[in-house]
This record gives C-alpha cells, sequence and structure tokens, in this order.
C-alpha cells in the first residue's frame, strides 16, 4: 500500500488541532499501517477531514470499535484512519416515543447501558460484543441470533447522518443530495461498509426491555432431530427471540457436552414466557430430546466466535446464508469442511468457524450454498484469502460502480474493500 507524501498528509493534520492526532502504529490494519491517525470530537471535524483527504488524494479509512477490520476485500491503500469513537454524544433521547438520537461512535455498550435506566434496550445483537459502535453496527450490518425474530439494524433506523467524501454532511429524509433522488440513504449505507460516506450520527427506534428472559439448551441424538424440534418451537409462535441448532464442535465452544443441540432464548412477558417454557417441554418430550436450563453465556461465546474474536491466529468465520429449509444441510456441509458451524434458523444463517480454512474450501462451501438458494461471504478471514477469493462473492458490479461513481468517484474511503480496482 503506498504512503501518502509529507505535504498532503500535513495538510490534513493541519485542519484538526494537534490533540486529535494519536499514534498510527495502534491503527494498523492486516499489517499495514497509516501515514496518520486523527480523532475528531465532532461531525464537522469529519468532514472536514474528509474534504481535505479528497483534494490530496488521500484514502481515508474509518473505523471505530476495530472489531470488524477483516470484513471485506484487503484495503488497496491505507492513508489515513478516521477514529470515530470521539463522536460518542447522545443527541436526542424520548423514552415516551422509544426513538433516541446518538453519535456514530458511541458504543453499543454504552448504549444499552443508557437505554436500562428507562427499561428499553436497541434490540440488536451484533458480533463480536457490545464493544462495536453504533456506526460500525450500521456500516458492517452483521447479524446476530435475534436476526429473523426481531428487527434488523437497517429496520430499527430512522435517519442517519453521513459525512460524504466531499466533506458534505447530508441527512436522509431531511436534505435532498444532488443527483441522488430517488436512493433509500437508510439502506444505502447500511451495510456498505463506508463505501459512499462515513456515518456520524443515527437516530434509531428502541424497544421496551423484555420483562422476563430465559434460555434452554435441548440435547439431541442427532443434527436433524434438533431441526425439526427448531420448525416444531417455530411454528407454535412462541415468545422466541433466538433459535439457534449446534453441531456438536459448536456446543463445545459454547461449554455444552459434545452433541447436537437446540438452543432457545425466550423474552417477553413474564406469563409469555412461562407458556414459552412449558410449550418447549413438551416439543422436546415428543422429540426426545433433554431440556436443560441455561444461562446467557452460550449465546456470548457464539457472539464472541462470530466475531473472529476467539482462538489465537486469524481465525476464518464465513456466513452462509440459506433458506431455513437448508439450513441443517449447510451446516453439516461447514463441519465437514473443518468449521465450527452453528445456525440460526429464522434468519437462515450459518456461522461457520475455522482456524484456518483454504480457498478451494470456500469456494466448495459457496457453490453449496450457491446451489441451495444462497450465499457465503467471508465475515473475518487472513489477507492472502480474502484477496484470493472474493469475500462477497457474485453481485451486482454495475450498481456498485456506479454508486461509488456518484458518491466517492476519487475512492477516497476504504479503497478496495467493497469491490476490486480504483
Amino acid at each position: 500500500m503506498a504512503a501518502p507524501s509529507t505535504p498532503n498528509a500535513n495538510t490534513v493534520r493541519s485542519i484538526l488541532p494537534p490533540e486529535r492526532e494519536r499514534p498510527a502504529d495502534a491503527y494498523a490494519i492486516d499489517g499495514a499501517v497509516p501515514a496518520l491517525a486523527l480523532r475528531p470530537q465532532s461531525r464537522t471535524e469529519v468532514a472536514a477531514l474528509l474534504a481535505a483527504a479528497n483534494e490530496s488524494g488521500l484514502v481515508v479509512v474509518p473505523q471505530g470499535g476495530r472489531t470488524a477490520l477483516r470484513l471485506g476485500r484487503p484495503l488497496e491503500r491505507y492513508d489515513i484512519a478516521l477514529d470515530l469513537t470521539g463522536l460518542d454524544q447522545v443527541i436526542a433521547y424520548e423514552p415516551a416515543d422509544l426513538t433516541l438520537t446518538v453519535e456514530a461512535g458511541l458504543s453499543l455498550e454504552r448504549l444499552q447501558a443508557l437505554l436500562g435506566r428507562q427499561a428499553q434496550y436497541l434490540s440488536a445483537d451484533p458480533p463480536p460484543h457490545d464493544g462495536v459502535t453504533v456506526g460500525g453496527m450500521l456500516a458492517t450490518a452483521r447479524p446476530g441470533a435475534w436476526r429473523g425474530l426481531l428487527p434488523a439494524a437497517r429496520d430499527l433506523i430512522l435517519g442517519v447522518q453521513v459525512a460524504l467524501p466531499d466533506g458534505t454532511l447530508v441527512r436522509s429524509g431531511g436534505r435532498v443530495v444532488k443527483n441522488v433522488s430517488g436512493y433509500d440513504l437508510h439502506r444505502l449505507h447500511t451495510g456498505a461498509l463506508g463505501a459512499f460516506g462515513v456515518i456520524v450520527e443515527a437516530s434509531l427506534k428502541v424497544a421496551p426491555l423484555p420483562a422476563a428472559t430465559c434460555s434452554f439448551a435441548v440435547r439431541c441424538d442427532q443434527l436433524a432431530q434438533a431441526e425439526a424440534l427448531a420448525f416444531d418451537v417455530w411454528d407454535r409462535s412462541l415468545a422466541t427471540r433466538a433459535l439457534t441448532l449446534l453441531a456438536p464442535a459448536a456446543a463445545v465452544a459454547t461449554s455444552l457436552p459434545r452433541a447436537p443441540y437446540l438452543l432457545v432464548e425466550f423474552a417477553g412477558t413474564a406469563p409469555a414466557v412461562e407458556s414459552s417454557t412449558g410449550a418447549l417441554h413438551e416439543a422436546a418430550a415428543a422429540a426426545r430430546g433433554a431440556v436443560e436450563p441455561t444461562d446467557h453465556a452460550p449465546w456470548a461465546r457464539l457472539r464472541t466466535l462470530a466475531g473472529a474474536f476467539a482462538g489465537d491466529g486469524e481465525p476464518v468465520v464465513l456466513r452462509i446464508g440459506v433458506p431455513p429449509s437448508e439450513l441443517r444441510a449447510a451446516i453439516e456441509a461447514a463441519a465437514q469442511a473443518g468449521c465450527t458451524a452453528w445456525g440460526h434458523l429464522a434468519a437462515g444463517s450459518v456461522i461457520a468457524h475455522a482456524p484456518s480454512l483454504d480457498a478451494a474450501a470456500v469456494r466448495s462451501l459457496r457453490e453449496q450454498a450457491t446451489v441451495a438458494g444462497g450465499f457465503l461471504q467471508i465475515e473475518s478471514a487472513p489477507a492472502s484469502l480474502r484477496a484470493e477469493v472474493d469475500p462477497f462473492g457474485p453481485r451486482e458490479r454495475a450498481l456498485t460502480e456506479a454508486l461509488r461513481q456518484q458518491f466517492d468517484p476519487s475512492s477516497t474511503l476504504n479503497r478496495g474493500r467493497w469491490t476490486e480496482g480504483p
């Protein structure tokens, strides 16, 4: 990756007060260290930094909690680290309306603590933990165990403010951006990995905290048995917040005995949770599964594994999306490839974690997912694998390129991460 010339870097450095600069070596990505790392304290400072970098021909890489650095293709160039954790203010909170507006660098942990004081929460559980920032959660759109049973991250958004690469600050729904009428800015920037702009503020829907929650691990003899039980539970319309199939290795990773399991979480009113618990025991008895109460720990361990924050080295994490009817087959295929695999039934989402995996194995799993009517995305992997196998797989490149030309024609943001070529 090319480093910027000193005059260009100094031009951007001069935009912000000296105390905004951070040690560049603390912001390495895939072994590459930027020439400059800056931590702005306001949305206008972010905009000014982007405008200067864009004018100087430098590449900016936004980051917050740094929990998804190996999502996407390897960067082609990395000049400036844009640390967004300085934007951590709550702009507005209306508990009675179940809405709030926050800056993008606020961590989910701090946000949940604030909401908890009003018996509310944001119904999102992205990997690897609540240390993710709001901006990072939206820019990556990585699902957790609640996906499919609760709204997705993009469905929680009421509005966003985005800093475009030319330094313009725009709000969705409140300001029309020249030549982009017709785009849904909420959805455009959610999951785009900062390819078209930097989310600096978000207005979100929140929900009342469930009055009661509880989790159960149902031990089964075969994964097919756990699958049948999962569909039975799903069809009963219970107070289910998570419904996850565990292959034996995944059960071990959550500190359960080595066996197929159905992991279930109920959340809602106390009567609804009590009724759902009774229904689960009834369904498990019919399926000859053994119900064991458990705590939140297995869910937390799965989140950590899904975020590649477990084990040594650079593990590979894959997300395989398939119809729910194909979930078990995808789990078994991933397990056969040497992965620790589990699947969230309602979302049709299989997570596969492995200490290492070669390109042939990833391509084979992708082909099987495609045949099943789904997709495979590399969530995390060494740069060498992400360079050899496109992390996103087949997609509409013409549309992606058109959007990038509209929003970031100079490829100022995250160059190379979203697609090939400058």
